[in-house]
């Protein structure tokens, strides 16, 4: 299992190593986080709101989670498969 819970630095991706085909996403806010999966997040990318979750399921590894807020904000991505 991936595990990853951390505060962004506002205006800067990070790319979080991940090891799964499973991917699930919290955002505890207080921002909307952008994400992409192998590749640069920014305000294009997939939108996960505050105080919301989502998961993905690709049928390939994920190697890296990128993700991107405008504000300091806590997120926490998971990973199983």
């Amino acid at each position: 299992m991936n595990f990853y819970r951390g505060t962004l630095t506002p205006n800067e991706e990070q790319v979080i190593p991940h090891n799964s085909q499973k991917v699930t996403i919290f955002n505890f806010g207080p921002s909307d986080v952008h994400i992409n999966f192998g590749a640069t997040a920014d305000a294009n990318s997939l939108i996960i709101p505050k105080g919301f979750g989502r998961t993905v399921a690709f049928s390939h590894i994920v190697k890296s989670v990128h993700v991107f807020a405008a504000e300091e904000t806590t997120v926490q991505i998971d990973g199983m498969g």
